[in-house]
């Protein structure tokens, strides 16, 4: 009699998983579905199976080239990655002097710091944009990376305070006692054990910033220089229709470098969360 209802709740978790599974996959796969049709056959429901690669190679050519989205991805791409860096590259200290270092009020401050990640772009944007135009890089890579990083650091810092708060002092004195100085401590020691933290940490700044629209349409004029959200608001227009198979066709673009870096990062991501879930 025990093995049945052990029997029951595994199918009952198989189930449910599958049809989670189903829920994520099928965006996904009708926005490839869309992109491999004309646009009069987008309003076709259901839609064909039908793939015609004479249209795929006409949809992707014309994103790709004709629209400049291989460029704009690759703006996406190096300032995501040179935002992440160096916001990991001064979160991680300043976490670990807030979690470790006797600092008065450090509470109050790691409080603060947070408080300002919540901050909505829309009431700093003009600000910026008059700072960016004053330090003559305003329409430039480092005009979006300098804001990107001060909106990226205070939700850096707070994840990794958490990390840091989680492993015991007993491993600082030990290494005191073997001579090892702080910056020897943090960069040999601790570092190593909040790994999955930093992995995080790096993901929730990079997803802010892929995904980041206000400041950068602020910042950006050159079409050589948008982002990805920025080239995808140039496929509405008040002067023509929206193409929805060439919307679709940006989406899977877009979407391609995602799904790439998740699945080289999958390991310390799992790491990652199940830290979290420790705590």
């Amino acid at each position: 009699m025990s093995i049945l209802p052990r029997l029951l709740k595994r199918s009952v978790s198989y189930l449910t998983l599958m049809i989670i599974a189903l829920v994520g996959i099928f965006p996904i796969a009708y926005l490839f579905l869309l992109s491999t049709k004309r646009r009069i056959d987008i309003g076709d429901v259901p839609p064909s199976l039908k793939i015609e690669w004479a249209v795929v190679v006409e949809n992707y050519k014309e994103v790709l080239f004709d629209r400049s989205y291989i460029s704009s991805t690759l703006n996406t791409l190096i300032i995501t990655s040179i935002v992440v860096i160096i916001s990991l590259i001064i979160g991680t200290p300043a976490a670990y002097a807030l979690s470790r270092l006797k600092i008065k009020g450090s509470e109050r401050i790691a409080s603060t710091i947070l408080s300002l990640r919540f901050m909505p772009p829309v009431a700093v944007a003009i600000p910026i944009l008059l700072s960016m135009r004053f330090l003559h890089v305003a329409n430039t890579r480092i005009g979006l990376i300098i804001p990107y990083v001060a909106f990226s650091l205070p939700l850096v810092i707070w994840i990794l305070i958490g990390f840091f708060d989680e492993i015991p002092t007993e491993i600082d004195e030990a290494a005191e006692i073997d001579g090892a100085s702080k910056w020897r401590t943090l960069l040999q020691v601790l570092i190593p054990l909040v790994r999955p933290g930093i992995v995080v940490a790096g993901i929730f700044a990079a997803i802010f910033i892929w995904n980041e629209f206000l400041i950068g349409m602020y910042l950006i004029d050159s079409e050589s220089l948008k982002t990805v959200p920025i080239a995808d608001a140039g496929l509405i227009s008040a002067q023509r229709p929206i193409d929805w198979n060439v919307a679709a066709t940006v989406g899977v673009v877009t979407l391609i470098p995602l799904l790439i870096g998740s699945m080289a990062i999958q390991k310390h991501i799992v790491q990652g969360i199940t830290a979290g879930a420790v705590k």
